[in-house]
């Protein structure tokens, strides 16, 4: 509650230097960032210029009343300053001003409608003055002032009472907009103290603006303001990973959208994927940079790990296989030899070969799994060996006749459907790709019945190379359809025994495909067959 007392001033048109005073003093509140000391003084400024008794003021949103900052003349609790100002919005001179957006002066509360008494109110009032704070045509804000003789205000307290609600509107807007700036500043500090990442916001000198909570620990600081105007650069020396940073962007100054890199930081034993964006702020003409480092360590080691293990399987298993294979080749022929002499020597041979059969079937799968295991690597490893200008259709037909060899022992029908000739060139790894093609035909033989048919597919469509492999096969479950590039995914193994596999070859078309900045596709339905296809970019 706030309450105003002045003394009286003899009626006057012509502004004093009194008043010329106040508005100086008024004009000092665009300076304030205290809301609450904003509207106190401007009641007192205004029922001082005024020689008002007491004045009240609360802000208004344009619909409704902020009830944070409601300020009467009477003294009121929370409650009944709720049911006051709520009356007098309805029934009062408030109400009235706020309805028309205009100030009113009432000269005699007694005879005036639009002044609503309350039967409670001990507090003799017989003129008053209401004013609206305008900002954009929408009340702010309602200023009333009060006295206890009638005809007291004059249109000179009205307009002099005008020209302070106008500045101090200014005031109040200037508080609230601060106040808004503080609480998103607030929130957005919160928010990035709040995330895992580490991130930096830097100038294009390398002098630090803002920092997180993870950038903080990384650069060892007690608190994230320590590191405030600082050179981020600075830390390079006792930091590898800074350092690193650094070249990159010394490097790569004139970056456009975004760098990006993995680092690992020796010191830290840490991985991190870096991701680099400029910002520009276009009325301070200044730049820099916003820094994102996402800790990658555990993904890393996992990495490393699969790969070891890669390495163990694929090459040290090779050589215990190449034995077994080796004795169970001797073992077949030293049977032949000792069961010449026996009795019933072709029911046991006929044993002993079956058993060599398997041991030479399991021998062959393992092998095929090392193989696959091992093309998987090299994909991985090594980069892209692009080639300029590369003839599509010389990839397209081996690959058809790589597959008609293998459908002929099942009869199976492989025919051509190649919408392009040899004047359709584009830049591409041949090898990779070659086998891409190779291992999409030998999976539509693989799991299409003998007699089946398949077409192979090639086109171009706006400066994307198609490739697709169609099959009446034995189809793919529908659920079955979004793990099927998943490395070592079978479609139901136990169904299909008889159908060898590693469930690496689409996982390699996959892998082969992306690197090449293409996408994979299937389509399949349960008894019909399957269509598997990708696209590369020429």
């Amino acid at each position: 509650m706030m309450m105003v007392n002045s003394t009286q001033l003899p009626e006057r048109q012509q502004p004093t230097f009194e008043d010329l005073e106040r508005l100086v003093e008024v004009s000092r509140l665009l300076a304030l960032h205290d809301l609450d000391e904003v509207m106190k003084q401007a009641m007192d400024l205004t029922a001082s210029a005024a020689s008002a008794q007491k004045a009240s003021l609360f802000l208004h949103n344009g619909t409704d009343v902020d009830w944070d900052y409601v300020f009467t003349a009477r003294s009121l609790n929370g409650t009944d300053s709720f049911n006051v100002v709520g009356e007098v919005l309805d029934k009062g001179l408030a109400g009235w001003v706020v309805r028309n957006r205009e100030p009113a002066i009432v000269n005699d509360t007694e005879t005036d409608k639009r002044w609503h008494v309350f039967e409670d109110d001990d507090l003799l009032v017989r003129s008053a003055l209401c004013v609206p704070l305008m900002n954009d045509d929408e009340v702010v804000a309602v200023m009333t002032l009060v006295h206890p003789q009638r005809d007291h205000f004059t249109d000179y307290h009205l307009r002099l009472t005008t020209i302070i609600a106008n500045q101090v509107t200014v005031a109040i807007r200037n508080t609230q907009l601060f106040r808004r700036l503080r609480e998103k500043q607030q929130q957005l500090q919160t928010l990035l103290h709040s995330i895992p990442e580490i991130l930096m916001v830097t100038d294009e000198a390398g002098a630090i603006i803002l920092i997180n909570n993870g950038a903080r620990k990384l650069l060892g600081l007690a608190q994230a303001e320590d590191a405030v105007n600082k050179h981020l650069f600075d830390f390079s020396p006792h930091l590898d990973v800074v350092n690193v940073l650094q070249n990159r962007l010394l490097a790569t100054s004139d970056f456009k959208e975004a760098l990006s890199y993995e680092v690992r930081s020796m010191q830290l034993e840490r991985d991190f994927a870096v991701n680099v964006v400029t910002w520009d702020d276009e009325m301070s003409q200044r730049r820099g940079y916003v820094i994102v480092m996402h800790d990658v360590t555990t993904l890393r080691d996992l990495y490393r790990f699969k790969e070891e293990m890669l390495k163990i399987v694929s090459h040290d298993l090779r050589s215990p296989l190449a034995i077994i294979a080796g004795y169970n080749d001797m073992m077949s022929n030293d049977a032949t030899d000792v069961m010449a002499e026996v009795r019933d020597a072709n029911d046991v041979m006929s044993q002993v070969g079956d058993y060599t059969d398997a041991i030479k079937r399991s021998i062959d799968r393992m092998d095929t799994l090392l193989t696959d295991l091992l093309q998987v690597r090299k994909i991985d490893e090594k980069g892209l060996h692009l080639e300029p200008d590369v003839v599509l259709i010389d990839l397209v037909r081996p690959a058809i006749q790589h597959g008609q060899m293998q459908g002929r022992p099942k009869n199976q029908t492989i025919a051509s459907d190649v919408r392009i000739d040899d004047t359709v060139k584009g830049t591409i790894d041949t090898t990779l790709l070659r086998q891409a093609m190779e291992n999409y035909v030998s999976n539509a033989v693989k799991y299409t019945p003998a007699g089946g048919h398949i077409i192979v597919r090639a086109f171009v469509k706006e400066r994307l190379f198609y490739f697709e492999v169609e099959d009446n096969g034995i189809g793919i479950p529908e659920e079955s359809i979004p793990f099927l590039y998943e490395s070592f995914y079978r479609v139901n193994p136990a169904a299909n025994t008889s159908i060898s596999g590693t469930g690496l070859g689409l996982s390699l078309v996959k892998s082969i495909v992306e690197r090449h900045g293409g996408e994979v596709y299937v389509t399949s339905e349960v008894g019909v067959g399957s269509t598997f296809g990708f696209w590369v970019p020429m």
